[in-house]
């Protein structure tokens, strides 16, 4: 995944710090490297920090959300793709562009029924 992508993908995830109250946003692989050991230090003031049960599940269940709409944007691109192709094919350009506002109103569709919930923060706890 590009850094574009992954940007895309994770605008809607902060992690706020207990110590300092800063908010932050993370790339993927330090995602899954607090999921993995659960502690993390605040880029901001440096403070140990541990992601307690509940939110963890909350990252774990937005992490595997984002996943599965990934996976199933390629097989709505693939299908719409060939669609187009056929389309263009048997009716020609004036075909393709009516065709077009299906595949807007069917990836909106796909957008809804994944991301139906707003920006998620985590926040994660000061180590004792």
């Amino acid at each position: 995944m590009s850094k574009k992508e992954e940007k895309a993908v994770l605008e809607d995830l902060d992690f706020k710090c207990s110590s300092c109250g800063s908010c932050f946003c993370e790339e993927s692989q330090w995602i899954a490297g607090l999921l993995e050991s659960r502690t993390a230090t605040c880029p901001s003031c440096g403070a140990e920090l541990l992601l307690g049960k509940e939110e963890e599940g909350k990252l774990a269940a937005f992490m595997k959300k984002k996943d599965r709409f990934g996976k199933a944007m390629f097989v709505f691109m693939c299908a719409y793709s060939l669609g187009g192709l056929v389309v263009s094919l048997l009716f020609g350009g004036l075909g393709f562009v009516l065709y077009m506002p299906v595949g807007l109103v069917a990836f909106t569709a796909l957008k809804m029924s994944f991301d139906s919930r707003s920006d998620l923060s985590i926040r994660l706890e000061v180590m004792t």
